[in-house]
């Protein structure tokens, strides 16, 4: 990746503790075995490729006047992760740490745990994370829904999606904002099924997420923007490594 080191470091170096095959866990904690973890993860490689990482560029491209800025940090970490975090859908206490399964909150709380902030790995408690984004709202225009007042995000902001049960609507998925592209607003995040591991980008508010949008969320300061300006206390501290992976790495990991 561009803005990484020319160091790379196997599973075995960075002396990661791999346990042999097991069979699937618990519903709650994890829905693939290790084997099944590594055949999804070979069958949708090349379609990560065509998409996910086209977009990586074309962030990168677009956002160049933020380069190094801490809500670039935040972005590409959050990208890092995507491409060497191994990560495989499920839940639990501490379960990125210790096995590499990550849920949407977990995922969007790791990132920017990495650069000192504190916030919430439960999902439904987003509504009290930083501030809200006013003027953002969902659309629907000739049968298929838009993200209207996009103008008013900043890469960096998370934003969140609605479900509902017998109580009515609570905060069910949370996801990055890393920007416009292709003229359609883009977040990092969990995935469903069609991706290698559980992290990808999705880029087309038609249906579902916009439909679903609920609110857009800012926690990143004043001057986050800024390149070469150091926010005190949120100075990188570097990526997690898990203790062992369902999914373990198929491929060298560079580091950031």
């Amino acid at each position: 990746m561009a803005k990484c080191k020319k160091l790379l470091l196997s599973a075995v170096v960075l002396g990661l503790s791999v346990a042999a095959a097991s069979p699937a866990m618990a519903a709650h904690d994890n829905t693939l075995s290790r084997s099944e973890a590594i055949a999804k993860y070979k069958k949708y490689y090349d379609d990560y490729q065509r998409d996910e990482l086209v977009k990586v560029k074309q962030y990168r491209d677009n956002y160049q006047s933020m380069n190094g800025s801490l809500a670039d940090q935040i972005i590409e970490r959050a990208i890092w992760y995507m491409e060497n975090g191994y990560m495989v859908y499920g839940h639990g206490y501490k379960s990125y740490e210790k096995k590499g399964l990550v849920d949407c909150s977990e995922f969007t709380k790791l990132v920017y745990g990495d650069f000192g902030f504190k916030i919430s790995e439960v999902a439904r408690k987003y509504d009290e994370v930083g501030s809200k984004v006013s003027g953002v709202y969902p659309k629907k225009v000739n049968g298929k829904w838009k993200l209207e007042g996009t103008e008013n995000l900043r890469p960096g902001d998370i934003l969140t999606w609605w479900k509902k049960d017998n109580n009515g609507k609570y905060i069910g998925h949370v996801a990055i904002y890393m920007g416009m592209l292709n003229g359609e607003p883009a977040v990092i995040g969990t995935r469903g099924d069609g991706n290698p591991t559980a992290i990808g980008i999705v880029n087309n508010f038609d249906y579902w997420w916009g439909e679903h949008f609920f609110t857009a969320r800012r926690v990143l300061p004043d001057g986050s923007w800024t390149p070469g300006k150091t926010i005190t206390g949120h100075e990188d501290k570097g990526p997690v490594i898990p203790k062992s992976y369902v999914l373990p790495p198929q491929r060298p990991i560079v580091m950031p």
